[in-house]
């Protein structure tokens, strides 16, 4: 197999005018990469990370907002055999400062501000002995702009083997501390190789809105879109700039979270606002809700699908469903049965082990409830801390990874997945297990919520369930009353160890992740509720 970088560098090249990335230029306007424009970037950046002192296998931190400088950097890095590591600029501070520790990174490719918080908070500890100015904003000293124009460019990338580490990328830290996940330069051209078979991107425009987008347009052989947005605050993206990005470029495909595209949604919808040249959107990040579905198709044209890619971090693709197979199993999800996932991509395996976290790894009879694993060629090799390896890989005998996606479901007759929520989420009730996927998403049918969350509080082995409700906006105090009832009557018809006398709290904005706002900081929700609920649930007792 052909080094990554040098595929993609030949494949810009073969195509020199074509664009592989549009961009926020001024208020209204959209700026271009061209193809050639890129491949004589990349080449003349490698030189200039040359000069800088990157060599291989050096770990260089990339923190930067430029689309075109982001982009860049990191695919000429992956071909030059140093590592790339990206971590989310929306953490916080501190957060941030704990992934570049763990990163130990060799070298600090940033903004100036980026630059100067390092130094004030000591980013890298003492690994880092090489700095480099990269981004928008003047600085008086060594910059990647003036080293690429004081060497003359490469002629080609070679590119490392497959099985060298290409990227180190960080976890969202939605479900614990973020984590340092090892994609080798295999793995990168796996997933790569599986998101085309089902969302079709080759070749098309498609505005991407998410954080870090600026790569796929070179990897995917399509013209990606970066709308506006505040990296800092990715999850605020506001939903004229998405519509704008999508009807100014006519793009044919988007992608985004789940919240993100409600957002879209709702706004098309209040502003009568139509996405004329979309043929298919891919939500990611989070299950897709029924609700967020029936306003987005409002939107689209008649022809257009929107389909659900499940994956993680760790393993890109898993499997995908389109809405024409997922609506008819909304009623299956209503009455408690999970929220379905589809099949697995090809090239993937899904297997179904114990809950039990001593277990020998030895599936669980099919329909059986358990923690979701899958193998393939897409599934990163390990995380940078070797304990977060050990907890969450198994090594097959053929030298293969299996990686334990911290999910509760189960595979249906079909082989189609169906989500019951996270491990770390389950509620040990006196009556028995409980998962949110199984209750959340009846609850959020119920007129005037826009999202539940379902904690447990008390003793560890004998919880409590309690629904905390984040209504409409436009629903009043006199609401919550109506609201309550009908979550009562929904938790007394599912088949499940809940039931309607369970207490109903309101909440006025559920906390959620920093990179895809789908993810619930239940822990955090957990301990609020139990300070509304008073003494008794503190000690343990009713």
């Amino acid at each position: 197999m052909a080094p990554l970088a040098r595929t993609v560098l030949e494949a810009l090249q073969e195509a020199p005018g074509g664009v592989c990335l549009r961009y926020p230029h001024g208020r209204r306007r959209f700026a271009s990469l061209g193809n050639a424009e890129a491949a004589a970037l990349s080449l003349a950046t490698a030189a200039a990370l040359a000069r800088a002192g990157v060599r291989p296998g050096y770990r260089v931190a990339v923190l930067t907002r430029d689309p075109v400088e982001l982009g860049t950097c990191v695919l000429t890095l992956a071909g030059m055999g140093a590592v790339p590591v990206l971590v989310d600029g929306s953490l916080p501070l501190r957060v941030m400062g704990r992934c570049l520790a763990a990163a130990a990174p060799d070298v600090l490719l940033a903004e100036p501000l980026a630059h100067l918080a390092g130094r004030l908070l000591g980013w890298g500890g003492g690994t880092v002995h090489r700095r480099v100015v990269a981004g928008p904003g003047w600085w008086p000293g060594r910059t990647l702009r003036r080293l690429r124009r004081s060497v003359p460019p490469w002629r080609t990338l070679a590119g490392p083997p497959d099985d060298a580490p290409a990227m180190v990328v960080f976890t969202s830290g939605a479900t614990g501390p973020p984590k340092g996940v090892v994609h080798r330069h295999s793995t990168v051209q796996a997933q790569i190789r599986a998101l085309p078979e089902g969302v079709a991107l080759a070749g098309g425009t498609v505005v991407a809105a998410f954080v870090p987008a600026a790569v796929l347009g070179p990897l995917l052989g399509a013209t990606t879109v970066v709308p506006r947005v505040d990296l800092a605050r990715p999850t605020r993206m506001r939903a004229r700039d998405l519509a704008h990005a999508v009807n100014s470029t006519e793009a044919d495909v988007l992608l985004g979270s789940p919240a993100l595209l409600d957002r879209l949604a709702r706004y098309c919808i209040r502003t009568l606002t139509p996405l004329p040249s979309l043929r298919q959107v891919a939500s990611f990040g989070a299950s897709l809700p029924y609700a967020v579905l029936d306003r987005l198709r409002v939107c689209l044209p008649a022809g257009a699908t929107v389909c659900s890619v499940y994956g993680a971090t760790e393993a890109l693709p898993v499997s995908m469903i389109d809405h024409r197979e997922l609506l008819p199993l909304r009623a299956a999800t209503a009455r408690g049965e999970g929220v379905c996932l589809g099949r697995p991509v090809p090239g993937v395996t899904v297997r179904v082990l114990p809950l039990d976290p001593l277990s020998s790894g030895v599936d669980v009879p099919r329909g059986t409830v358990g923690e979701l694993a899958v193998s393939g060629p897409n599934v990163s090799p390990a995380y940078l801390d070797p304990a977060a390896t050990l907890a969450a890989k198994l090594y097959e005998a053929d030298g293969g990874v299996v990686h334990r996606m911290g999910d509760v479901g189960r595979l249906d007759e079909q082989g189609r997945i169906w989500l019951y929520g996270r491990v770390a989420h389950r509620l040990r009730t006196a009556e028995g297990a409980l998962f949110t996927e199984q209750v959340e998403p009846a609850l959020d049918a119920v007129p005037g919520v826009r999202r539940t969350a379902l904690v447990g509080v008390g003793p560890a082995a004998a919880q409590w369930p309690v629904v905390v409700v984040e209504l409409e906006r436009a629903a009043s105090r006199g609401d919550r009353a109506v609201v309550r009832r009908g979550i009562r009557e929904v938790l007394n018809g599912l088949e499940l160890p809940v039931t309607g006398a369970v207490p109903v709290l309101f909440h006025r904005s559920l906390p959620v992740d920093h990179r895809h706002a789908a993810k619930i900081d239940r822990a955090r929700l957990a301990g609020w509720a139990v300070s509304r609920l008073g003494r008794s649930f503190r000690r343990g007792g009713r």
